[in-house]
């Protein structure tokens, strides 16, 4: 998986190959063909593995519902990104591009939409229970969540540079947030 991350930033989605991966990869590259057919397989099995990489990094329990909120907005889209990020960024916006047109990367994007939705319903409704946020939905104010931020990602690989700051962008998240908050 960290070939295939290493490999993602450095070629991007449109242009890598397996063998850019297995060019990554430190072990024998016969062992990378052996567990996978090819890179959409691989880049599935990437996709799950980033999920569970960026939800076991999150905060939980230490901190208020809002904060942990403001973190997850901080942590999926940052003031600016270095050229790295922003292309790796970049790939996986292009690989969601992708789902349209493969079931296989659809199922997983549904995967990481569902498990992203539940994060955010259980950060609402934790908020709702401590009087932090208003009486509100949870289901729904999760999905709007998901959709603001999957769009403002798109937004910033496809409109903003790198390093140039989102702030209009993540003002208006912010004042979404002092909306639902008591």
């Amino acid at each position: 998986m960290e070939a295939t991350y290493r490999a993602l930033r450095k070629h991007g989605y449109g242009n890598l190959t397996t063998q850019d991966i297995a060019d990554e990869f430190e072990n024998s590259k016969a062992l990378l063909y052996y567990h996978y057919e090819g890179k959409d397989e691989l880049l599935i099995d990437f996709l799950d593995y980033v999920l569970a990489e960026f939800l076991d990094g999150l905060p939980r329990g230490d901190r208020t519902p809002r904060e942990e909120l403001e973190t997850l907005v901080d942590a999926l889209l940052p003031e600016t990104l270095s050229e790295e990020a922003y292309r790796l960024q970049l790939s996986m916006f292009e690989l969601r591009m992708n789902a349209r047109h493969d079931e296989a990367y659809r199922e997983e994007y549904r995967h990481i939409d569902d498990e992203l939705t539940a994060h955010l319903r259980d950060i609402l409704e934790r908020g709702i229970e401590a009087s932090e946020f208003e009486a509100i939905d949870p289901d729904a104010e999760a999905e709007l969540f998901l959709s603001i931020l999957t769009g403002a990602r798109a937004r910033r690989v496809t409109v903003f540079e790198p390093d140039e700051p989102i702030g209009s962008l993540r003002a208006a998240i912010d004042a979404h947030i002092d909306r639902i908050s008591a």
